[in-house]
């Protein structure tokens, strides 16, 4: 009888060694690879082939949700399992719109997370009443970056354009810490992991425009400072 391929990815070694015991007493599945963070899972997938994902949503380098969004688009036959700590309504809805089958929480049993991976290694998906009913609102009624506030939506048309925290901070009138929180809360809520991704998000989604204070307060600042060179140096993706 062929096994059913996995890869465990979770920034915790004690988690993965855990989840391979469970897996690995199991006459239909094998643990074929492991990763701590969604690059690593993104590199290992092509090599190890893995069929089924078991992915944790929280996670530094790349996060789960992104690593699900670009392994899917990658490798499109894989099926992606979500786990995590938290319980979240929008990290559920984020994960299956990234392309994920489902999702579980870590505090699942031993059988329910056994059935869970045959069940999606089968093709389903696993998704309670609940989280249907969220996804199916949230489709009903999202406008890419609609999560954002006003002023986080400011921020992202100039990360879009390449600004530092501290040109963003210049521009907006407010010290660099809270630019860089900002740019933080976009990130988390967008399901990326990097500034490069959230300004690639904010063009493809024709957010990169600014609001009308913003691109004002942009030009005063470039007039009054023209020799502070708006593009982000080259080398600087992360500027947290």
């Amino acid at each position: 009888m062929a096994k059913t391929r996995i890869m465990i990815v979770d920034d915790h070694e004690v988690v993965r060694l855990g989840l391979r015991t469970v897996f690995e007493l199991e006459p239909d599945l094998a643990v074929v690879g492991e990763a701590s963070n969604g690059l690593e899972a993104l590199a290992k997938t092509g090599v190890m082939a893995p069929q089924v994902i078991l992915m944790d949503v929280r996670m530094e380098k790349m996060n789960g949700i992104e690593a699900c969004r670009e392994i899917k688009s990658q490798f499109p036959t894989v099926q992606i399992l979500m786990i995590t700590s938290y319980s979240d309504d929008d990290a559920i809805v984020s994960s299956v719109l990234a392309g994920a089958s489902g999702y579980l929480l870590k505090n699942v049993s031993r059988a329910e997370l056994l059935r869970s991976m045959r069940l999606v290694a089968s093709g389903q998906s696993l998704l309670d009443a609940n989280a249907t009913k969220l996804l199916m609102e949230r489709l009903e009624t999202q406008v890419a970056g609609s999560e954002l506030t006003e002023r986080e939506r400011e921020v992202l048309a100039l990360v879009a354009r390449g600004y530092t925290n501290k040109q963003i901070a210049e521009a907006l009138f407010v010290t660099e810490k809270t630019a860089r929180n900002h740019v933080s809360h976009i990130l988390e809520k967008l399901g990326l992991s990097r500034r490069s991704a959230a300004a690639a998000f904010a063009v493809e989604h024709n957010l990169a425009s600014y609001g009308r204070d913003g691109a004002e307060r942009a030009e005063r600042i470039s007039n009054l400072r023209p020799g502070i060179p708006m593009q982000q140096p080259e080398g600087r993706d992360n500027d947290l």
